[in-house]
């Protein structure tokens, strides 16, 4: 049984966005295990779905990280304390078993942030994503499906953002994809 890094209590099986995680019914903390936070951040919103962090890319440990006085409620190892991002949330991971802890709250916290970064994300940079997204088509961490679907949701991104910053466009893209073959 998996207790919780938090109170020690007893974790329970529960389900955040139809993804199986870890529950503690006294503090409300969530326990998941590898890629389950991604996948869960994915079923929220498809429009947050490519916006992808890697908490155990060694570029992590530069939001802050630290080590963390929890343990582990799968292998006991010392988690390491680290900024989501650059979102102000401080989540803890364990470098073993490729988990992630979250107090009560925080994955709607990540969730916000993130809606905020999509609006607030200019042309510019939802361009230079949407290459990144395509390169990552072939090379990327997840599934070549999950891959495609990132890239056509920022591209669909980029698309709404410049019709914004840019109302000319708006006429371009009504004809190109009056002509556009795959409908």
């Amino acid at each position: 049984m998996l207790k919780c890094p938090k109170d020690q209590h007893n974790l329970k099986a529960a389900s955040l966005k139809g993804v199986r995680i870890d529950e503690c019914p006294k503090c409300g903390g969530k326990w998941f295990n590898r890629d389950e936070l991604r996948i869960a951040k994915d079923s929220t919103d498809d429009d947050l779905r490519w916006l992808d962090f890697d908490l155990f890319d060694d570029n992590a440990n530069k939001y802050k990280a630290r080590p963390s006085p929890k343990k582990c409620p799968k292998d006991s190892a010392k988690m390491t304390s680290l900024e989501y991002m650059d979102s102000k949330v401080m989540i803890e991971k364990c470098d073993v078993c490729k988990g992630v802890w979250l107090d009560k709250g925080e994955f709607d916290k990540i969730i916000k942030y993130m809606e905020n970064k999509v609006i607030s994300e200019p042309a510019s940079e939802y361009a230079k994503d949407v290459f990144k997204e395509f390169e990552e088509i072939f090379t990327g961490p997840e599934s070549t499906i999950s891959e495609i679907k990132d890239f056509f949701a920022v591209l669909r991104l980029f698309e709404i953002r410049l019709i914004v910053e840019h109302p000319w466009t708006a006429d371009f893209y009504l004809k190109f994809y009056k002509y556009w073959p795959l409908k």
